[in-house]
């Protein structure tokens, strides 16, 4: 189930948490957004970076045998002796190092990257059974804004995939069938609650801070729009 499902239905649990981590008090458009387009053999799913690590997992948990990955790990720390020979380079810019990765990996291999790494950005892209992913390697950024008022690009990452059930689960609360979707949230945070034990730490509190707010989502459909909000706690 992905993040804003999660939200949507009442729920939160550690990877809805790190969704919000970088956000203060304030209101974010043009955030996790998604342009899906159906055809009649697969889905073409194409997203901002916050879906790229949920995709990620999707496709490894189906993998079979191996995979070649290739795409990177953002830190601010130097974690190129625990990653070993998956690294290829390094790049570093403002005190943050992207560990440029590549290698071929199953399927617990790609996930142990996603627990031994639970704060840092991780962008891959390979192909498994469910379908082929492929993610920019950078920090994220605001979603650009098309020319003549098009509207923020989905542009981060693309999924193509056959899987019906995980088209599904993005569109929720959508009926029938549509060839078409685009999705825009905004968050909106009200107030943060750093637990006592974090107090004195600055990135420990920002991390661990309990976010308060509304999450307004936005759905188009064949140029029609619909808008819900759901207050959340994360």
């Amino acid at each position: 189930m992905n993040f804003i499902r999660k939200i949507f239905e009442g729920k939160s649990d550690e990877l809805v948490h790190k969704q919000f981590v970088r956000y203060g008090k304030g209101s974010y458009e043009n955030k996790a957004l998604l342009d899906i387009t159906a055809s009649k053999t697969n889905y073409k799913i194409k997203t901002s970076f916050e879906y790229s690590g949920e995709f990620a997992v999707i496709l490894a948990e189906g993998l079979t045998g191996s995979a070649k990955v290739t795409g990177g790990i953002i830190s601010k720390k130097d974690i190129s002796s625990e990653l070993g020979s998956l690294v290829v380079s390094i790049k570093q810019f403002a005190g943050i190092k992207t560990f440029n990765i590549e290698a071929d990996m199953n399927k617990e291999q790609i996930l142990d990257l996603f627990k031994r790494f639970p704060t840092n950005l991780i962008l891959l892209s390979f192909k498994a059974n469910k379908g082929e992913l492929k993610s920019k390697v950078k920090s994220p950024k605001a979603a650009k804004v098309g020319k003549d008022d098009e509207g923020p690009k989905a542009d981060f990452c693309v999924l193509t995939t056959t899987d019906k059930a995980l088209v599904e689960d993005l569109l929720f609360d959508i009926k029938g069938e549509p060839k078409k979707v685009f999705v825009n949230h905004t968050f909106v945070i009200n107030n943060l609650t750093v637990p006592k034990e974090y107090e004195h730490d600055v990135q420990l509190s920002r991390y661990h801070a309990i976010r308060k707010g509304t999450l307004i989502r936005k759905i188009t459909i064949d140029g029609k729009d619909e808008i819900k909000e759901k207050t959340f706690e994360a």
